[in-house]
């Protein structure tokens, strides 16, 4: 993983860890001086009524929907200046509940939010097309879900935070696929990688290369069977035919690292801009 992703996925770990303690009654992002009402003179909202505003806030943003004492409640729709928008349920004053948040990119997420956190069930499509659809954890993938890259690649599977971990299915365009387990986005484990035309190795992985004791096999059933790596003084096994044929008697183990899984590489999910627990939603002060 990148710098960039490690210090995000550090900080996730710190906050999942502390939404874990004790719950405590969080405060209000709005403070009770951003109230504002739609009329002065309006009468209609009494007590714990909610009442239909629109806001203008003093750095542009712009929030219109259903408002209860000190911030927004129910639905609404917050517009930041970036052309970043969210659209859905909020609770206290917080985004909470089903809603949509969109980039200027035009990139979308669909589903669940918890404090303003893509968390629960939901779809993130991409600018490019990159698609993932399945559960999340505080901004991260985690748990089942699907991944649709532009290329036309696959994955179907498990997730920790944010990259494939676990069991899980990768179908590559040209038809290809792997089926085992992962470790941080490579296939790390037991697992099978079998290849359109016929050809397949059953074994152990490491970082994504073929690592120990493993099998490959080819379309007329003559396979190759022993201890595998990438440096050939770490690799024995042993040749054996299908029948009379004797094709792959000249077969050089370590043409699988340098010719075979050259066209199997796995693709990264696109990059999120920025998630939508780091937008900040400013005070309301305006009114229009």
């Amino acid at each position: 993983m990148n710098k960039e992703l490690t210090g995000f996925v550090k900080a996730w770990e710190a906050a999942v860890r502390k939404s874990a303690g004790p719950k405590k009654r969080s405060n209000s992002i709005f403070t009770p001086m951003s109230v504002a009402h739609v009329d002065d003179d309006d009468e209609s909202r009494h007590g714990d009524e909610v009442s239909q505003v629109e806001k203008i806030l003093s750095n542009g943003d712009f929030f219109t929907g259903q408002w209860l004492d000190d911030g927004p409640h129910g639905h609404g729709k917050y517009l930041w200046t970036d052309g970043c928008m969210y659209v859905g349920e909020w609770q206290m004053g917080g985004i909470m509940g089903k809603g949509r948040f969109s980039w200027p990119s035009g990139a979308t997420y669909e589903g669940d939010f918890k404090s303003a956190y893509m968390d629960g069930k939901g779809t993130y499509i991409g600018s490019s097309g990159d698609t993932y659809k399945g559960c999340w954890v505080m901004d991260l993938r985690h748990g089942q879900g699907t991944q649709s890259y532009p290329n036309g690649d696959f994955y179907d599977g498990e997730w920790r935070k944010g990259l494939q971990n676990g069991h899980g299915r990768y179908q590559w365009k040209n038809g290809n696929h792997y089926i085992g387990q992962w470790k941080n986005a490579l296939f790390y484990g037991n697992g099978t990688l079998m290849w359109s035309n016929g050809n397949r190795y059953d074994g152990c992985w490491e970082e994504g290369l073929p690592k120990g004791n493993g099998t490959f096999r080819w379309g007329d059933g003559s396979f190759y069977v022993g201890v595998w790596s990438k440096d050939p003084k770490e690799q024995s096994g042993t040749y054996y035919p299908s029948g009379s044929c004797a094709g792959h008697l000249e077969w050089d183990p370590q043409e699988l690292f340098s010719v075979d899984l050259l066209d199997c590489t796995v693709c990264a999910c696109e990059k999120v801009s920025i998630y939508p627990s780091q937008k900040s939603l400013k005070m309301l002060e305006g009114v229009k």
